[in-house]
C-alpha cells in the first residue's frame, strides 16, 4: 500500500499527506473500519453505510482534489475470513500525480449525501452540505449492477 502520514496544517486540523510520490491512477488506500448508519465528522460514506476509516478520517475536501473515492461492488479478496467472498468495497484513488509531502483531498460531495458539519470550503467559498439528490442516483445505479449481478450468477448456476 502507498505510504501515507497524517500531518497538522493549521490548529485543530490535520490531513492525510503523500510519504511517497504517488501516480496517478494508483490506489492509496482502501477504506476499512467500523461502519456506522449515520455520519460522523470523519467518516466517508459508502453507499448507506459510513466508515470510520484510521487514515481516510484525515482526507480533507477540495473542490479540485487529486484523488476520488471509487466503490467496487463485487471485489474478491478484501475479506479476511474468505478470499473466495466478494464484498463492497471503497479504496481512494489518485487523479492525477501526487507529489512526495503533498496533501491528498477528494471532494466530499462525489460520495456524502449530508455531511454532519456542513461547511464553507476554502477552495472557492462553496457550502459543502452533501448532495442527496446526486448520490441517491449513485446509490441506485450501484444497485441496479447488484442485481444484474446477482441475475447473471443465478442464470449461470440454474444452467
Amino acid at each position: 500500500m502507498i505510504d501515507t502520514e497524517v500531518k497538522e496544517i493549521k490548529r485543530d486540523v490535520k490531513g492525510l499527506f503523500a510519504g511517497e510520490a504517488i501516480e496517478r491512477w494508483k490506489i492509496i488506500l482502501m477504506l476499512r473500519g467500523k461502519e456506522l448508519s449515520k455520519p460522523t465528522r470523519t467518516s466517508i460514506q459508502v453507499r448507506d453505510k459510513h466508515i470510520e476509516d484510521p487514515r481516510g478520517g484525515y482526507i480533507n475536501h477540495h473542490c479540485e482534489p487529486n484523488a476520488y473515492i471509487e466503490i467496487l461492488p463485487d471485489f474478491v479478496g478484501a475479506d479476511p475470513g474468505s478470499q473466495n467472498a466478494t464484498t463492497l468495497v471503497a479504496i481512494v484513488i489518485a487523479k492525477k500525480d501526487i507529489g512526495k509531502g503533498e496533501e491528498i483531498t477528494f471532494d466530499y460531495e462525489t460520495t456524502e449525501t449530508e455531511l454532519m458539519e456542513p461547511f464553507r470550503c476554502d477552495c472557492h467559498g462553496r457550502w459543502i452540505s452533501g448532495n442527496k439528490k446526486k448520490m441517491a442516483g449513485r446509490i441506485r445505479k450501484l444497485k441496479e449492477l447488484d442485481m444484474i449481478d446477482l441475475k447473471l450468477w443465478k442464470k449461470d448456476e440454474v444452467g
